[in-house]
């Protein structure tokens, strides 16, 4: 199976370009991937929400809408998976989650990150932003994934579970705003030693934020990590789609 990190760019809270950015993709690596993997929060932008949950409901997609399903028809349209990052909602319940879809464009796993980074300390008191409860396995092209969101995999406990399942590869969506050079140097051994932990192939990929200024925004990049070594990476500090055959 061919897999692509896709360290792309995203607007915050323009939906539409993000989703179009998606499909964009999908056409272009159609005859290149199976599966196209996009990073945290991908759809709406890391930074959508103001924990305002009158506000962000309305920022929230439920499974059935219709950018959903346009995905899902591009995948089909193109034959080729995707996951991306999305922030979603369950009945009254906001939560960050990853999004699988086959070349058909079927729901095959939607993963809800476990750990509390994704939100403000202002949205602890509303219990309508949740968390998921677990990790889980699921197939695609004969191999068994699992997914874990950014720090997820920070968490020893979290580590331990997710080394109960069998499974052949994990991917690693993220949002991370470290300086290229400092990401480039050290901090992706640190990345590499908890991909160890896993003990499994683990698939990293950061998106890349411009509208935003300031240096807390993502900057991209993408690893293959095996063993807990870098086999293939897509450096941060720009854009780009990363191609691992396994």
């Amino acid at each position: 199976m061919k897999i692509g990190l896709a360290a792309l760019s995203f607007k915050t809270k323009d939906i539409p370009y993000n989703q179009n950015k998606m499909i964009e993709t999908l056409k272009k690596y159609s005859a290149q991937a199976d599966l196209l993997v996009f990073g945290e929060s991908f759809l709406q932008g890391f930074q959508s929400l103001s924990w305002n949950y009158q506000i962000d409901e309305k920022i929230a997609l439920s499974l059935d809408d219709e950018i959903i399903q346009s995905l899902r028809a591009a995948c089909k349209e193109y034959g080729i998976g995707l996951s991306f990052g999305f922030l979603g909602k369950e009945k009254q319940e906001i939560f960050s989650g990853q999004l699988t879809l086959d070349d058909m464009g079927k729901v095959i796993n939607l993963f809800k990150r476990v750990s509390v980074g994704w939100k403000e300390t202002e949205a602890d008191k509303d219990k309508r932003y949740v968390e998921g409860e677990g990790f889980h396995a699921f197939t695609y092209k004969g191999l068994d994934l699992a997914v874990g969101i950014c720090g997820d995999f920070w968490y020893e406990e979290n580590i331990q579970a997710i080394n109960k399942l069998d499974k052949d590869l994990v991917l690693w969506p993220v949002y991370t705003d470290y300086n290229p050079k400092a990401w480039n140097e050290t901090i992706k051994y640190e990345y590499a030693e908890q991909a160890r932990l896993i003990g499994s192939k683990v698939f990293y990929v950061n998106s890349v934020c411009y509208d935003i200024q300031g240096e807390d925004v993502a900057k991209g990049g993408a690893v293959y990590f095996k063993t807990g070594l870098i086999e293939k990476e897509l450096p941060s500090g720009s854009e780009g789609v990363l191609i691992v055959e396994i």
